[in-house]
């Protein structure tokens, strides 16, 4: 049931708590294919892991559905997947890593810095929009696109374009200028009217740095360096001087994005959190080449993403969000289908040759949690099994957290149960053995230490009853020189 179950962070803990009970069960489906012969080990910098096998079954988002690979969860490490059932990623497929030199790794496939395999399963967006012939189990989205429509509190996907109603004025246009992200062109940062991008080149075609859309961001994510001389200062600390204080701002203005031409505004009740008294604007990781637009873009402007031509072109969509435009309820109090027709005209700016705009065919409601995550609802399996996922257009894992299938290549412990424990399991009895094998060594030691302890004594004993025999003393009868008082220990 959506929302049925707490969403506090209080209760996190060191390893994920799912909201569902009903964690993917295979037994229970009368559709699930042979799991894959393949792992699925993700690794994040921060040494989250996610791990398990790949599996493939029916799986429905919204009014659409179709066989598809996934990650079967059976293990994961990190608390910020608590109350959730799993992730499905809208991004790009990530790009195959070299193969990795052998390694001695007790957890084969996963390399010293937990980086992702190279046989991460097919996005599900790419799944459910794949050509191929139609059957009794498959009914996919036409076009290859999505927008996304956010609120304080709640959101909508919309499958195979995007929904005219939900803009006001024109829809701009540009493409992504990577394939593995859904990077924009930024020209220009200012905060009120101060210029926070600062170009040193002279050349106006190197006077730009991306801007990555990611939804799984919550703020706005802005450089803390001079990216390596292509910028004059760093854009966070200039506007730290402007605003003296981060969480109380002296200075409150509104954000102003330059992408490809068009200036798009965040203003001050937008990035500044009210509720929490805090600022939503960060600095940039170190490494990082330039800017991520989070939440706080979302929240005001309706975007989409059109990968219909993926890997040759992907285009990018912004328009306004409409005031009044009513988002579907989450709770399911209202109709997720609606019919959206092709208007005489559309307004777009930079489109394209031969571009035509992908209109969306499906809405499908999302929970925004506290302005920082999105969750989405959808099933896999026949009879279904419904889960509530992370919603994330920044990734493009799919996975959900499973018990363990006996004999399934799966990796880590079963934090679900079912099946065969994997390398945590051997880990713990390993340590048992080694501990076994310690407290066995001690008793032995122990066991000798006595006997030879007991031998001089009974030699001791000996030697007294012997001395005693004789009228003299144990210590002359073992070294003669003691009486005489020449005795050297050096001779």
């Amino acid at each position: 049931v959506p929302g049925s179950c707490s969403r506090s962070r209080a209760l996190a803990r060191a390893t994920c708590t799912p909201c569902s009970l009903l964690f993917f069960t295979s037994s229970e489906l009368l559709s699930m294919q042979e799991y894959l012969q393949a792992a699925f080990m993700l690794g994040y910098a921060d040494n989250t892991h996610l791990k398990g096998f790949q599996g493939k079954d029916v799986v429905q988002l919204g009014d659409y559905y179709s066989f598809a690979d996934f990650g079967a969860i059976t293990d994961c490490n990190s608390p910020d997947f608590n109350d959730v059932d799993g992730i499905v990623g809208f991004g790009m497929p990530s790009p195959k890593p070299a193969a990795p030199p052998p390694s001695s790794s007790i957890m084969p496939g996963m390399g010293p810095q937990g980086a992702p395999p190279a046989d991460l399963p097919i996005p599900l967006l790419f799944a459910l929009t794949a050509p191929g012939s139609d059957d009794s189990n498959d009914n996919k989205v036409q076009r290859r696109a999505f927008s996304f429509f956010s609120t304080d509190k709640n959101a909508e996907l919309h499958l195979g374009g995007y929904d005219p109603d939900s803009i006001e004025g024109q829809l701009f246009l540009t493409p992504s200028i990577s394939t593995h992200d859904y990077s924009v062109v930024a020209v220009s940062l200012k905060y009120g009217k101060e210029e926070l991008l600062e170009f040193k080149p002279e050349n106006p075609r190197l006077r730009y740095m991306p801007a990555v859309m990611d939804s799984g961001t919550s703020c706005l994510v802005i450089p803390d360096s001079n990216l390596n001389g292509l910028l004059a200062t760093s854009p966070w600390k200039k506007w730290k001087g402007i605003v003296e204080e981060v969480n109380t701002p002296k200075v409150k203005e509104s954000f102003h994005i330059n992408i490809a031409g068009r200036v798009f505004e965040i203003p001050y009740d937008t990035w500044y959190l009210s509720d929490s008294n805090q600022s939503c604007i960060q600095q940039a990781p170190p490494g990082f080449p330039g800017i991520l637009v989070g939440d706080v873009f979302f929240r005001r402007y309706v975007v989409m993403f059109d990968l219909q031509h993926y890997p040759e072109s992907v285009i990018i969509g912004i328009g306004e969000q409409k005031k009044g435009y009513q988002v579907l309820d989450y709770y399911g109090n209202s109709s997720t289908k609606v019919a959206v027709g092709k208007k005489a005209h559309v307004n777009i700016s930079k489109a394209p040759p031969n571009y035509f705009l992908p209109f969306a065919t499906d809405r499908i409601p999302i929970y925004n949690q506290l302005e920082t995550q999105y969750f989405i609802n959808i099933s896999v399996g026949v009879p279904r099994q419904n889960f509530t996922v992370i919603f994330d257009t920044g990734s493009s894992v799919f996975g959900i957290f499973t018990k363990c299938i006996p004999n399934a290549p799966s990796y880590g412990s079963c934090v679900f149960g079912g099946g065969p424990q994997g390398d945590s399991a051997l880990l713990v009895e390993g340590a048992l053995f080694v501990a076994g094998l310690s407290i066995g060594l001690c008793a032995l030691g122990i066991g000798i230490n006595w006997w030879v302890r007991k031998n001089h004594e009974d030699a001791e004993k000996k030697a007294h009853k012997r001395n005693r025999n004789g009228g003299g003393s144990s210590y002359t009868q073992l070294h003669p020189s003691f009486a005489t008082g020449e005795y050297n220990p050096l001779t």
